[in-house]
Parts: structure tokens; sequence; C-alpha cells
């Protein structure tokens, strides 16, 4: 398979079905050697264009937020001309703008006809996601910085005249650098691209030009002053079975937590619908909610929130049901027309829930809070591998066994749900499901005419019997 995912000789091949003599090896690694010279070339150029535009947004952004924050209590009220900016921009000028961005991106990468990356909207996602955080709008800054690595690359790939598959491996370097500079750690944001694009597999071959991109993106947004790396110090228990038990629990409970923080989106888009909340209505019932919700509730549920991430991963208090407000923030900004990423807010979510896990039984809040940042991330996003790469680079390499148990567990817990809807699913998470392909494509299928615990416990303890059955034979 290229990529893309798509098989480029119908059958998988034996890597050691025909050994190579002298010359075919030499002739071999050269052509091996001039495609990791080319990969490298590009990967570089795209990091650090990428990487320069993805540090300006960064840097105009928190231009932005400081001149709202000058304002002192009233800068909430920047609330109703920032969302009806937003909404505005988008629906005039780049309707494909709207919402969080991320999926659009996906969606073209996995177009198996022709990838068209729509350059137009890059500045348009930038202008509309600075007036929605800068105002208060509850949303992150992935999504644009994704569209904006993606129309960087896309431009890139158009000048060096790649082909179809090469485009799509260059996309994704683009991809790698903009989440690069956003997470300030350079292998998650890097691995990230690729995982996120498929559920259940990773591509390999574009492993190595993402990461070369995104360490370039990482380095040039961080030498123009756009990172923001938290410096939070996590106090990690001993690697035992009751701290391990503790993560698996903590994995479950979090990977409840992401099915609430995808569904919320869908909830509030739902209810402005149902409500005849529509057109211009939406930014100014928007901008009401949520200027509620900072009333009631306090002004770190608004905007950006990392200084409440860190605070709360540092073990500082919080509202107990405090992920449930933030997922109504982002929801109802999104659903008004707010333009933004999910992954910041969904950070503020695990972290919230982390500590409402270490309170009621009684351990690290610290600890909980850093493993519901990597934890949610990784069910919200099916991405368990940058969800512990995540925790690592965070927080530090003796966090890795706690954090690959629960980003694990909660990425099996959370299902067939995704932030990103445009996700391509190559394998299910349980035997229990199956991918059919009908007239109108492939789906997933349930294997059980209806989901019970008594069908799921005969279906299991049919195939333990007869495994033990067929031992005993053996023997």
């Amino acid at each position: 398979m290229d990529g893309t995912g798509n098989k480029e000789n119908g059958e998988a091949v034996r890597i050691d079905v025909e050994q190579p003599d002298g010359a075919d090896i030499v002739r071999d690694e050269v052509w091996l050697i001039c495609a990791v010279a080319k990969w490298v070339i590009i990967a570089i150029v795209t990091g650090l264009a990428v990487g320069l535009v993805a540090g300006g947004f960064l840097l105009a952004l928190r231009w932005s937020m400081d001149k709202a924050a000058a304002l002192g209590r009233f800068r909430h009220l920047l609330l109703f001309p920032g969302l009806f900016v937003s909404y505005f921009l988008v629906r005039l000028l780049a309707p494909q703008s709207a919402g969080h961005g991320t999926e659009a991106v996906i969606d073209a990468i996995h177009n198996r006809r022709r990838t068209v990356i729509d350059v137009k909207a890059v500045p348009v996602k930038i202008a509309a996601t600075i007036a929605t955080i800068a105002s208060g709008g509850s949303v992150g800054i992935e999504g644009p910085c994704a569209q904006i690595g993606s129309g960087v690359s896309y431009v890139l790939g158009k000048i060096f005249d790649l082909d179809e598959s090469d485009l799509k491996k260059i996309i994704i370097c683009g991809i790698a650098a903009g989440f690069c500079a956003v997470f300030s750690t350079p292998v998650t944001g890097a691995i990230f691209a690729v995982e996120v694009l498929f559920v259940g597999q990773i591509f390999y071959d574009v492993l190595f030009p993402s990461l070369i991109s995104g360490i370039v993106g990482y380095f040039t947004a961080a030498a123009m002053g756009a990172g923001h790396a938290s410096g939070v110090t996590v106090t990690v228990p001993e690697l035992g079975p009751w701290a391990l038990a503790s993560s698996l629990a903590a994995g479950i409970f979090f990977g409840v937590i992401a099915i609430a923080d995808i569904e919320g989106i869908h909830l509030a888009k739902k209810a402005f619908a149902r409500f005849g909340v529509t057109g211009w209505k939406r930014p100014l019932a928007g901008a009401v909610l949520l200027l509620a919700i900072g009333m009631l509730f306090g002004g770190d549920f608004l905007g950006l929130g990392s200084d409440a991430i860190w605070a709360m991963v540092a073990g500082d208090e919080s509202l107990p049901l405090g992920f449930a407000v933030k997922i109504a923030a982002m929801g109802i900004t999104l659903a008004a027309g707010g333009c933004g990423g999910e992954i910041t807010p969904t950070f503020f979510i695990g972290a919230s829930a982390g500590l409402l896990f270490a309170a009621v039984f009684g351990l690290d809040p610290s600890f909980c809070a850093a493993l519901g940042v990597c934890s949610v991330l990784a069910a919200s996003t099916n991405t368990p591998i940058s969800g512990t790469l995540f925790a690592m680079e965070l927080f530090g390499a003796q966090i890795a066994a706690f954090a690959g148990v629960a980003c694990a567990v909660s990425y099996l817990v959370v299902g067939h749900r995704s932030l990103y809807p445009t996700q391509v699913l190559l394998s299910p998470k349980s035997r229990a499901f199956s991918i059919r392909r009908t007239e109108r494509g492939e789906r997933l299928v349930r294997r059980f005419d209806s989901i019970s615990l008594r069908r799921i416990a005969k279906f299991y303890a049919e195939r333990i019997i007869s495994g033990i059955i067929e031992r005993r034979r053996a023997k």
C-alpha cells in the first residue's frame, strides 16, 4: 500500500520472495538513497515554509489575545463582534473553512480521484480563528495550522511538479509541520499527522518525511518565539500492579469522557437547528450563551484556556464538572459559526476530568490530569500512539507505561467515533465488528444481530471453549 491507503499492486508481497544478487543490491540501495535525499530536501523546505506561516499565525493570535485581555472584565463582550466576523468571513469567502478544519484536510487526502486543497481558504481560516479565539470562543489552534500546513505544502507540491502519490505525501508533511508548531512536541506532531489519517493502521512510507518536516517546522516556529511548552513537572508513581490498575480504570473513564466530547459537538449543532437558530442568529445566540458561561463559571472556560490547562496539570483545583462546561462551550462556539480546532479544548476536558478522577479515588491530581490530557486526545482522535508519545514529550519518559495503558484502553472504549469523521477505518477495534462493502461504499457492521451482554458472552465463551478443545487435540 502507498501512503494514501490504496494497494498499488493488488496483493501483498512477502519481503523474502526473491533474494537479489550483488548488482541488484547496489541498484536498490542507490534508488533508496536517492529517494531519501529527495524527501529530506522536500521535507526541510516544507517544514521551513509551514513553520514560518504557522509561527506568524500563532504570534498574531497571541497579540490579539493580549489586546483583548487588556479590556479586563469587558473583554468577553467581544464575543458578539468576534463570532459575527468569523461567521460571515467563512460564509461569504470560504464556506469550506467552517468548523475546526482538520477533517476537511483529511478528506482531501483520502480523495482517490484527485487531491485538491483550496489555498484561498487558508487566510480566511486564519482570520476567522483569530476573531473567534481572541473574542473568547472556546476552540483550539490545531485546525488552522493543519490547513496552513496543507495549503502551503500543496502549493510547494505543484511547484515541484509532484505526481498524485507524492502530492499526498508532501501534504501530510505539511500537516505534520503545522501540528508540531502548535503542540511544541516535534515527535508527537509528526506521528499524529500520520496516525490520524486512518483508524487501525499507520503507513510508514510517510513517517520519515513527516518527522523531518515536523521537526523543522517546530524549530522554525520556536525560533520565531511562537512555541509554548508547558514546563509542568508531574509526579509519577512507581511502576506496580496498583498503579497500572489505576491507569486502566482511568482509561475506561477517559474513554467515556471522550465520547461525551465527540457527541457534545453534534448535540450542540442539533440543538441550534431544532430551536431554529440559523443564519445570523447563530453567532448572536452563541455569544449570549458563551457570555453566560463566562459569568456563571469563570473566564477560564472561554478562549484558548492554555493557562488553565497547565494549572490543572500542576494539580490546581478546578470545578468538579468543569469538563462538561468546556464541552458545552466548545460545542456552542462551533455551532454558532466560530472557527478553530478541537484539540486544545480536548486537553482542557481531559485535564479537568483527570482532577475529578483523582478526587474520587484519592490519587495524585497532577498525575491523573496528565493522564487525562493524553488519554482523551488518544480516544477522541483514535491516536493511541500519539497520545502516549505526547505524554512522554510533555511529562517525561517515566509516565510512558501508565500513559500507554490509559491511551490504549480509552481508544478502545470510545468505539468507532472520532472528532474527525473523515478518518478512514481500515481495521475495526473488535472482532465483533466487520467492514463490508456495499453499493454505497464501505460501512461498519456488527457481527451480532443485536448487541447484548448475553450474546457477547456466548460469542466469546464459544471461542474460548473451541480454543481449549483444539489445543487438547493438538497434544
